[in-house]
């Protein structure tokens, strides 16, 4: 193995597993609702996948597709090589994770104040932050090609068209996950929450999403309210309530709220707030934030259905209908 070689085969070990760290870490902050971190390390996990693939090509591993497949089928054995330190290897990398390690030991996500937009360079993998520049300064490609992590999509990038559609489905998934299911099985709590909490906490996510979209439209660049909404802590209170009182709850809930953005035209859903958090943001990143929060919440109702019918003695239909598992899992 010659010099150069070796050195790539250490840049594609480094990078490769670079890339999978940074991922994972930004789904663990995700799920912790530290969405501002998580965007840092979803931009630095794209600067790692960018490189690792750039040299995958310069070392000769990938062709036609044909033989693409060849390879998989016989069993891609690169060289392992040690690597060194596979994160936080440039200064701009290692400000802007002591940054996020500063927000987190206040127990706090990063502010819109202490992270800018950030851009990846599709061709090299250069990351840069603030203002995008008209090429990448590394290797002259144009801002077209750059991939964006701007705070304003930090929740998504789904238009007007799909997060009333998503909202519009949550009703009759919603309704179809705690179907057939008596009052006690939907009280028991499954890895900590039950199926009737999880419809109380929706039903208050989604009041406080009308409220802001509300503020949004009617105010002038307001300031959305600091404090986070309502945890799953808190609903602790619905599991004593009845299933059919959660369900109408919630239904009237979302009816209003779609009562709301129905009919909006594009500059409504282009209205902006400011929030201390995510800095300015249009109606659509809330949009996206309502619709991502809820699709998560009925994956895991899917599962907890799924478990609670696995030990109950009735003889009840294990699996979702059909028709329920592309509304759970669609996207764009």
């Amino acid at each position: 193995m010659s010099g150069d070689e070796h050195e790539d085969r250490r840049l594609l070990c480094s990078t490769s597993l670079g890339h999978t760290a940074y991922h994972a870490w930004a789904s663990q902050a995700r799920r912790e609702r530290r969405y501002n971190v998580a965007r840092l390390l979803e931009a630095a996990s794209s600067v790692k996948r960018i490189r690792a693939e750039r040299v995958f090509h310069a070392l000769g591993e990938v062709g036609k597709t044909a033989a693409n497949i060849e390879r998989a089928l016989a069993g891609l054995e690169p060289a392992t090589i040690a690597t060194g330190p596979v994160t936080g290897t440039t200064s701009l990398s290692r400000e802007l994770m002591s940054r996020a390690a500063h927000a987190l030991a206040e127990a706090r996500d990063l502010t819109a104040s202490e992270l800018g937009d950030l851009y990846v360079c599709g061709s090299c993998g250069e990351l840069m932050e603030g203002d995008s520049p008209a090429i990448c300064p590394i290797c002259g490609t144009v801002r077209e090609g750059f991939l964006s992590f701007r705070a304003a999509e930090a929740m998504g990038t789904h238009g007007p068209q799909t997060i009333v559609r998503r909202l519009d489905q949550g009703l009759a998934t919603l309704r179809s996950l705690v179907a057939d299911l008596d009052d006690e099985l939907l009280a028991r709590p499954v890895v900590g929450h039950s199926l009737k909490e999880l419809v109380g906490h929706l039903t208050d996510m989604d009041v406080v999403f009308r409220e802001r979209a509300w503020l949004i439209l009617e105010t002038e660049s307001p300031t959305l309210p600091s404090g986070h909404p309502p945890t799953l802590a808190k609903a602790s209170i619905y599991r004593t309530q009845p299933i059919a009182d959660l369900l109408e709850a919630f239904t009237a809930s979302r009816q209003q709220s779609l009562s709301l953005l129905r009919g909006l035209t594009a500059a409504a859903w282009h209205r902006t707030a400011y929030h201390t958090v995510f800095g300015t943001i249009p109606l659509t990143h809330q949009g996206n934030w309502v619709i991502g929060h809820e699709r998560g919440h009925l994956v895991e109702m899917a599962q907890i259905r799924h478990d609670l019918l696995r030990h109950s003695p009735e003889e009840l239909p294990l699996t979702l209908p059909p028709n329920l598992v592309p509304e759970i899992l669609e996207g764009e």
